[in-house]
């Protein structure tokens, strides 16, 4: 039971966290830059894969450290409010750190840029990762390195395949290589949390409960409800 409850809650928030993730890194900074600088903002998408703005006629903020700077101050937020005590906030670090990575991924291996600023970038963006996992550890306990590793692969890596599948589905343009970006950081994090050293409780089976499953269940559902009246209304006012 305990493995299962780690697997539903993983697959139920992954989503939420994920497209919240885009909107706090990749459209919120830029939309409020905008909004005080007084520039027109561009509205690049709003779907179900990604939320993306930028100030017209050219962003503010390079993607790349913006995602990052974003992420890191909301990881700063999260652990000041002790919200890395509960599985899902610990998770929600660890998305966060893969959502400020994937413009560092892209620029090292789309445009060959392996510059020293970028490599770092790439770093700092894993090791929220790898801090993310830890801190799950900390939450659901594990026995051994193999225990701890397959405790991650349920919470963590698992569900994320689910979503790189369901994203395969609906957009034909979503190729093998993103679910590389997905999964090899997430997965190469985990073995590095497991192998941490730290005094870890055994079972820790009353930190997952039920209702943190419904949450974000309900979550993911009442954002998809959202998500679908903004296309269906951009649709109405564009026709």
């Amino acid at each position: 039971m305990r493995w299962l409850r780690l697997l539903l809650l993983g697959s139920a928030s992954i989503y939420p966290l994920y497209w919240t993730s885009q909107f706090l890194l990749y459209f919120a900074p830029e939309s409020l830059a905008g909004y005080w600088l007084g520039l027109p903002i561009r509205v690049i998408s709003i779907s179900y894969l990604q939320a993306i703005s930028v100030v017209y006629p050219h962003p503010v903020f390079p993607a790349e450290w913006e995602g990052l700077a974003g992420a890191y101050f909301v990881v700063i937020l999260i652990l000041g409010l002790s919200g890395d005590r509960c599985v899902t906030g610990a998770f929600a670090i660890v998305v966060l750190g893969q959502s400020s990575l994937h413009p560092f991924f892209n620029a090292m291996f789309s445009s060959g840029d392996f510059g020293p600023g970028t490599v770092l970038g790439a770093l700092a963006a894993f090791l929220l990762i790898v801090l993310g996992l830890f801190r799950i550890l900390q939450c659901t306990g594990g026995l051994d390195f193999f225990d701890r590793l397959a405790l991650l692969s349920l919470v963590a890596v698992l569900p994320q395949a689910g979503l790189w599948f369901a994203f395969r589905m609906a957009y034909p343009y979503y190729h093998t290589r993103f679910l590389l970006f997905l999964l090899v950081p997430v997965y190469l994090a985990a073995i590095a949390a497991a192998l941490l050293p730290a005094r870890l409780p055994r079972d820790s089976f009353s930190s997952v409960q039920w209702i943190e499953i419904a949450a974000t269940s309900t979550m993911a559902f009442l954002l998809l409800i959202a998500i679908s009246l903004s296309s269906y209304t951009r649709n109405v006012f564009n026709s």
